[in-house]
């Protein structure tokens, strides 16, 4: 039987490509099936947020934890994707659950097997099935965005909240150097803003102890649940974080974000949200003048 943990990485690999079009004319209830890391999933909002804001009763079959966050955020149902009736697509034998009551199903996990792809079909018989691209942030989302105006989220700001510094990142090439972070944090801190500092599980296990150094020296905050980090993003007054899960979900959440590069190419993975700066280009970390620069202009709400 193939992973589904797997699906995601193997399907839909053209990369930029925008998700296609929707016409929703006469469609009532879609699913939405996808597979992967919190930077990924929350890459789907727009798409989740076009189909609630059109009218459309939608769920969101990923890991649970995922799925649920975006029910919270979003307004989609979750569904357990590791649960019995989902995993019954995958194996070839058993009955498979039919939903005839699905006008369509959204799949970015096609193509990692043709048996579930048809086992897929026998779940939603009446649905017309659209292969989804990986998701992806950039040009290629924001031109979605563009098409699909009920995408779109707003900025807000929480005047009272904490700068939040997301330190982590899902590789070690993505971060950006603890004594830079540091930096930033005495600077913020002297200019008189409230900040936090956090980072993940994953980073719990990575940083080296230099890193766990600086860390501790900022004070920093380990968070281990999505319930946990939605919170406090949501109630942040603006955040600074790596090409990660959670300054993308900051961006999806409308705070004012300063998303930092330097591995990656933000034309194709920059966060799209309400208020977004970039600083940094693959191959060329930022110094510690420019974010903070786009930090506080992000503060002033600044166009940007």
């Amino acid at each position: 039987m193939t992973n589904p943990s797997r699906a995601n990485a193997r399907a839909g690999d053209a990369r930029g490509q925008a998700p296609p079009p929707l016409n929703l004319d006469a469609v009532r209830e879609a699913w939405v099936l996808h597979r992967g890391a919190l930077g990924d999933s929350v890459l789907t909002w727009p798409v989740l947020r076009h189909l609630v804001k059109s009218g459309v009763v939608t769920t969101l079959a990923a890991d649970r934890a995922k799925a649920e966050l975006a029910a919270a955020c979003v307004g989609v149902h979750a569904a357990d994707a590791e649960s019995p009736d989902m995993l019954a697509i995958w194996r070839p034998e058993g009955a498979v659950r039919g939903l005839p009551g699905v006008d369509l199903v959204l799949d970015y996990e096609h193509a990692a097997s043709p048996l579930r792809d048809a086992r897929l079909r026998r779940m939603f018989p009446r649905a017309s099935v659209v292969p989804m691209p990986q998701p992806r942030g950039g040009r290629s989302l924001r031109a979605f965005v563009d098409a699909h105006p009920l995408a779109r989220v707003d900025a807000r700001a929480n005047a009272d909240g904490p700068v939040v510094l997301h330190v982590g990142a899902g590789s070690e090439a993505k971060r950006w150097p603890m004594e830079r972070w540091c930096d930033l944090h005495e600077r913020l801190c002297d200019d008189g803003k409230g900040v936090v500092v956090i980072a993940g599980e994953v980073e719990r296990e990575r940083f080296s102890r230099t890193d766990t150094g600086f860390f501790q020296r900022m004070g920093g905050r380990w968070i281990d649940t999505l319930p946990a980090l939605r919170d406090l993003i949501a109630g942040a007054r603006a955040l600074v974080g790596n090409d990660s899960g959670p300054t993308h979900l900051a961006a999806q959440l409308g705070v004012p974000t300063t998303a930092i590069f330097g591995a990656t190419d933000a034309r194709e993975w920059a966060p799209v949200g309400g208020h977004v700066r970039v600083v940094g280009r693959m191959g060329d970390r930022p110094s510690v003048d420019e974010v903070q620069r786009a930090v506080l202009g992000s503060l002033r709400l600044d166009p940007v």
